[in-house]
């Protein structure tokens, strides 16, 4: 297979739907936003895009950018880019539906990095994390501020990684202090206390990553140790520790967790159960290692079943989709692979759209759509469609170059988080 494909970028300001309002309701005659288009191949596209109101047709607007490069409404404030110069097709420019800047923690002079996030499976509530190691709980009513709900510092240094249990009213947190924390997660009028029920010790390095088992009796955590443990909720017990990376010290940098689907590899025999694991049998487990690998474990079997060749660059974040046999890794320097669990010794199709790190990848419920954040804060929806070649099929507007984080599908709206300190929430992206 050759070097990973080259996608374009287009990056738009983010305030150019404002911009159309403003000509359309005839508050000014015209004005302008700047449209940027870049690709390996060719000369950047960087061009001032005037917006007109029609002559006769008070309703409608013209959007007039340089030679090269179109815009177009398709309807519902919904716009696509498109340059024959640049030799792409329609991408579409997905723009915020909400976004959630707590003026305490997302002060434009003084943000707050957001250093986990998490939305809740019923997407009544996300949380968020930061350098110093609190969490803060909002609801999802679209008001400005949000409302926080409940507020607690469970952790000494910063907070890692944070998810939601199934029901949607328990958090999982951890944290660079070694630490995994319990957190209740109930809705409240009124701002509270977020004091942890159980916090559980044990790695020997920060935490990474984290993983619920099923309906959430057992837990999973990734760290720098090089090791991933699984826990028992109620006592709060270490049950089981996986050592990535053969005997070779191979920090974990990300997992993703999901039922056993078809794989080439042959799967280990149960291990004898430990009567405090629930539900493990049946379950892979994928691990992205910073020694530029990724490796799979049997979580029935507490072992290792695949280990893939190292590429080029350590890998930062990874994404499992048991039901489509789809596995994606994302690199430090930005590429992005994408993986047949069937037949996991090449990847189906590699990609990067620079240097930039990978934060975060999630498939969405359209397994031809993977969403990438990444340290640029350029984040965006790749399309994916087994023989054909990979496209960006939309670019999330919003953040102004400050690294997003975090990025997942709940229902059909896409959510991300970024160093600037604010949540965004998008709709369907695709």
């Amino acid at each position: 297979m050759s070097g990973p494909s080259k996608l374009p970028v287009v990056t738009v300001q983010p305030t150019f739907l404002e911009v159309i309002g403003e000509v359309r309701a005839g508050i000014v005659p015209l004005d302008t936003f700047w449209l940027s288009c870049y690709n390996a191949s060719a000369p950047s596209i960087h061009t001032k895009v005037r917006v007109t109101l029609d002559e006769v047709n008070r309703e409608a607007i013209h959007l007039e950018p340089s030679e090269g490069v179109e815009i177009r409404d398709v309807g519902k404030d919904n716009y696509v880019v498109s340059s024959t110069k640049l030799a792409f097709p329609d991408t579409k420019i997905l723009t915020l539906t909400h976004q959630y800047a707590d003026p305490t923690r997302a002060n434009p002079q003084h943000p707050h990095r957001i250093t986990a996030f998490d939305v809740a499976p019923d997407g009544s509530q996300f949380a968020t994390g930061f350098l110093d190691g609190s969490v803060h709980i909002y609801g999802t009513d679209m008001k400005t501020p949000p409302v926080e709900t409940a507020f607690g510092k469970p952790h000494k240094s910063t907070t890692t990684s944070l998810r939601f249990f199934p029901s949607s009213r328990v958090l999982l947190s951890a944290g660079a202090d070694f630490t995994l924390c319990i957190l209740p997660a109930d809705p409240a009028p009124a701002s509270s206390a977020l004091t942890p029920a159980r916090t559980m010790m044990g790695h020997r390095r920060s935490i990474t990553s984290t993983a619920i088992v099923s309906r959430g009796r057992n837990i999973l955590s990734a760290s720098l140790d090089g090791t991933v443990r699984l826990w028992d909720v109620s006592s709060g017990e270490k049950i089981h520790i996986l050592s990535a990376g053969g005997g070779r010290f191979s920090p974990v940098m990300s997992m993703s967790l999901g039922d056993r689907a078809s794989a080439t590899f042959d799967l280990g025999a149960a291990a004898n159960p430990d009567p405090r694991e629930v539900e493990t049998s049946g379950k892979l487990l994928f691990c992205a290692l910073q020694t530029k690998s990724f490796e799979a474990f049997d979580l029935g079997a507490r072992a290792p079943v695949y280990t893939s060749t190292p590429g080029a660059s350590p890998l930062t974040a990874i994404a499992y989709a048991p039901e489509h046999s789809l596995l994606a890794t994302g690199s430090s320097t930005g590429v992005v692979e994408v993986f047949d669990t069937r037949a996991l010794g090449a990847p189906l199709m590699a990609f990067t759209r620079g240097d930039a790190g990978v934060a975060d990848i999630s498939f969405t419920n359209d397994p031809q759509m993977l969403l990438v954040s990444t340290d640029d804060g350029l984040p965006f929806v790749a399309q994916i469609a087994a023989g054909e070649h990979t496209r960006v099929a939309a670019e999330l507007i919003g953040a102004d170059c400050d690294p997003v984080r975090s990025i997942s599908v709940v229902g059909r709206d896409v959510w991300s988080a970024a160093d600037d300190g604010v949540v965004r929430k998008y709709g369907a992206a695709y």
